[in-house]
């Protein structure tokens, strides 16, 4: 497994988790979870959205879990930052194993996802990781990939955008250093790189409200 993946947003996790969102909250119509939550590649991820062409297995409802306290940092005000009608995405059970510790916010169109979670890595190590995906993006099946130091947060911080190819999806991350932690924020876009020049700056904001 590319070192990425092991503390990165899932590749079909925006699909994923805005049409569920879509589907559980009855905010959105069959078809615009389709059209806003689906882009090229999506079709073999389970959403559980509702839909004609969708079997009654499928539209099993996955289970669901208690917010994560995180949800107490990113808020939804804080997330209305960076997202357009901000709605809280539900935290879904991995079915074995356990849950990682993680809060998500979709945009009303279901067209982003604002992610934040602790690394389980050292800061260290994942600027190493962000040093060799440069070098060779194409084996996480990412291409134009930036890396840029962020100032004036915690101690260490830098900024890391990527196009992924399938499904499309622009996602910025900023990662940083707080105490003795490495935390993850994480927007995945389908149609544009709209919100990632404010991450920095939510980021800082939420840094005062984290778990030590």
């Amino acid at each position: 497994m590319h070192p990425r993946r092991l503390r990165r947003l899932p590749h079909a996790a925006l699909p994923a988790a805005a049409a569920l969102l879509c589907a559980l909250l009855a905010s959105c119509s069959s078809g615009s979870a389709s059209a806003g939550a689906s882009p090229t590649g999506a079709s073999q991820v389970p959403t559980g959205s509702p839909g004609p062409a969708v079997t009654p297995a499928v539209m099993s409802s996955p289970k669901t879990l208690p917010p994560s306290r995180l949800c107490t940092v990113l808020d939804e005000s804080a997330a209305r930052r960076v997202l357009t009608a901000p709605k809280q995405a539900p935290r879904i059970s991995p079915g074995k194993g356990t849950a990682e510790d993680s809060c998500s916010y979709a945009s009303g169109d279901g067209t982003a996802l604002l992610t934040l979670n602790p690394s389980t890595r050292s800061y260290d190590d994942e600027v190493a990781a962000s040093h060799r995906l440069v070098r060779d993006p194409a084996s996480a099946g990412m291409r134009d990939v930036k890396v840029t130091e962020v100032t004036g947060l915690g101690q260490g911080a830098f900024r890391e955008t990527v196009q992924v190819l399938r499904p499309q999806q622009d996602v910025a991350y900023v990662v940083w250093r707080a105490g003795s932690r490495t935390w993850v924020l994480t927007l995945a876009e389908t149609r544009g790189a709209k919100g990632a020049d404010r991450l920095a700056s939510l980021a800082r904001q939420l840094t005062p409200r984290l778990p030590r």
